[in-house]
């Protein structure tokens, strides 16, 4: 997971139509039939490709996904599984963009309503930089709760959900980690030999955050908490960013 940018505002055509879409739902004898006919007809007509298009644009280049950052998303998914709250089933504010895997690993899971657990995380909704952080090896981690004397519940929920710890996401991170920091590491040193100026180490800083490959490590190291570890917090200094 990665901090993301708010939820995008949609075509009011684009809003009337989901809208109009709910109620129907709503109205129907048996809602969770009818939301996944209209769910489905939606998503192979024209009119939805806004909402795909503004999910897209919210995971930032590449489009990683939003739940691991690892994999290319290529699917809506239902925060709240439709299976579960048919009426949100064609609801903006429920639908997220993420890949295959974290979708298919979620499915219907829904703590505590679907079953025991606390409520897993929305990263279009919370900051999840207060539930998980990235350690020094670049491991995706839940935060501990001294006031729990455990471990984030909700953190540990939403990785055990989605598996975003999965080995080859954790490879990724790692191998991001080590790539930021040899990164980082030499542009100080050019910086300090005179061969880069401030507007240079902007400029490197903006790319990086960019990048398209896990992104949720530059997110943290960068723009999150992890900007005031070593050598990030000595850049930034630096690069006055």
């Amino acid at each position: 997971m990665r901090s993301l940018p708010p939820r995008a505002a949609l075509p009011q055509a684009t809003r009337n139509k989901l809208e109009k879409e709910s109620r129907a739902i709503a109205d129907a004898e048996d809602p969770k039939d009818e939301a996944e006919r209209r769910y489905g007809n939606a998503r192979k007509a024209k009119w939805f490709k806004p909402v795909v298009e503004s999910l897209g644009a919210m995971s930032g280049v590449g489009q990683r996904c939003m739940y691991c950052s690892g994999s290319e998303a290529s699917q809506v998914e239902h925060f709240r599984p439709k299976a579960v709250f048919p009426l949100e089933a064609m609801k903006w504010e429920n639908f997220l963009w993420t890949c295959g895997i974290c979708n298919l690993n979620k499915s219907d899971r829904f703590p505590p309503e679907t079953e025991p657990g606390e409520p897993i995380i929305n990263p279009l909704e919370e900051d999840v930089w207060s539930f998980f952080f990235i350690d020094e090896f670049g491991n995706l981690t839940a935060r501990w709760r001294a006031d729990l004397n455990e471990v984030d519940p909700r953190a540990a929920k939403t990785i055990e959900i989605l598996t975003l710890d999965r080995d080859t996401l954790q490879e990724t991170r790692q191998n991001r980690l080590d790539d930021l920091k040899a990164r980082v590491q030499d542009s100080l040193e050019l910086c300090r030999h005179g061969n880069l100026k401030q507007k240079d180490l902007r400029g490197r800083y903006d790319e990086w955050r960019t990048q398209p490959f896990q992104p949720d490590v530059a997110s943290y190291f960068l723009d999150g908490p992890g900007r005031l570890e070593s050598p990030f917090a000595e850049f930034c200094a630096e690069a006055k960013c």
